[in-house]
């Protein structure tokens, strides 16, 4: 069943799942089989009796870690087998091994950690209600729907709430990997654009945000910009940091870059977007945060896990080997390419993502998904 309310949905669903098996690749597929799975659930959760579909609270406590003996032990096991994680009749006070590989299941496909401990982010992504969960699925459909009627067959997609990117090209997903998005203090915009260049070695120029809130504050504190070979410039001139009075200075006056080199901010790539606002993808020189499972971090742009393997994708289109590349790299020399063709990108925020064939929710970083309240209000 597939409600009315999203229709164009439905005829891409018919399209696309009636005409090819289930085993297809292709990214229209995927997205396809993901939107299906949202749609069934939505339409469980909407149908069912409240009680019907029973939501076990675990009560906020100390952490909980494998082995412990606790109370809400009974409570996590009960959650879990409403979730599908354990079996009916797993209820237990202990955090045993059975209950331990439910919960790192369950966190792995959350992009949490799966150290099998239970307290923070895991305690409150099991905990969402059904109202919550409905309202992430409805957001996610609906702008699934709206990326879905002019889609390229090939692009860059990157799904802001599970930090993830997809090169898809000619209609199949070549490449995925983990990113770093920006915070919910300074996040990441959701974009329709294009990449035009990718800059081996690049400079990194502080962008005004970074300048007027971290850099000009630290300045003014220590003398020192806190980035590793930089030169700092005051009206046009380069200056010694440690001799300027800062105090009063406008951002406007002051411009910091940061040298070539593994040092370097955005690691040794950068993929250049049109947009105006100083947003593209690049590498890092600081790979600890892809550790985290939480990588809403950065100040707006999206960091890449692998910016090596999405170079070579992007140019070994235009004959440029890995090899060449490399070497490019290796030279310490900043070079601009341009893509023959511009790589189409979409920025997107689909917070219900489609996990071993289970619905996952995944936590609004950004506060867009409207509330339970006015979801219910409006249908």
């Amino acid at each position: 069943m597939i409600p009315r309310r999203f229709p164009f949905l439905a005829a891409l669903l018919a399209m696309l799942l009636l005409a090819t098996p289930a085993s297809a690749g292709g990214f229209d597929q995927e997205l396809a089989r993901w939107a299906a799975a949202l749609e069934t659930r939505l339409v469980t959760l909407e149908s069912s009796p409240a009680e019907a579909m029973p939501v076990t609270a675990i009560p906020r406590g100390p952490v909980l870690k494998p082995g412990m003996a606790d109370p809400r032990v009974i409570d996590l096991t009960r959650r879990l087998i409403e979730l599908g994680y354990l079996e009916p009749g797993s209820e237990r006070d202990v955090l045993d091994d059975l209950v331990l590989a439910a919960v790192q299941t369950f966190q792995t496909e959350r992009d949490l950690n799966p150290d099998g401990k239970v307290g923070g982010a895991t305690l409150a992504a099991l905990n969402l209600t059904p109202a919550k969960e409905i309202a992430s699925i409805r957001e996610t459909l609906s702008r699934m729907t709206e990326f879905a009627t002019n889609a390229p067959s090939t692009l860059v997609l990157v799904n802001l709430p599970a930090q993830e990117l997809y090169l898809v090209r000619n209609g199949e997903t070549v490449m995925t990997m983990d990113t770093a998005v920006g915070s919910s203090a300074r996040p990441t915009p959701l974009l329709t654009d294009t990449i035009t260049h990718v800059i081996v070695n690049p400079t990194w120029t502080v962008p005004p945000t970074v300048m007027k809130q971290d850099k000009l504050p630290n300045l003014r504190r220590t003398g020192q910009p806190g980035i590793d070979h930089a030169t700092v410039w005051l009206d046009g001139q380069v200056v010694d940091p440690a001799i300027v009075d800062w105090t009063g200075v406008s951002p406007w006056r002051v411009r910091i870059t940061q040298s070539p080199g593994d040092h370097n901010a955005l690691g040794r790539y950068r993929f250049n977007l049109t947009n105006g606002d100083d947003i593209y993808l690049h590498g890092t020189n600081d790979r600890r945060v892809f550790n985290r499972d939480r990588r809403a971090v950065s100040s707006g742009c999206v960091r890449l896990a692998d910016p090596k393997a999405l170079a070579e994708a992007l140019l070994g289109t235009a004959g440029f080997t890995p090899e060449r590349i490399s070497n490019w790299v290796d030279s310490g020399e900043t070079r601009w390419i341009k893509l023959a063709q511009p790589m189409p990108t979409r920025f997107v925020y689909w917070p219900a993502v489609l996990r071993n064939d289970r619905v996952v929710v995944l936590p609004d970083i950004y506060g867009i998904v409207p509330s339970a309240e006015i979801v219910a209000a409006t249908n």
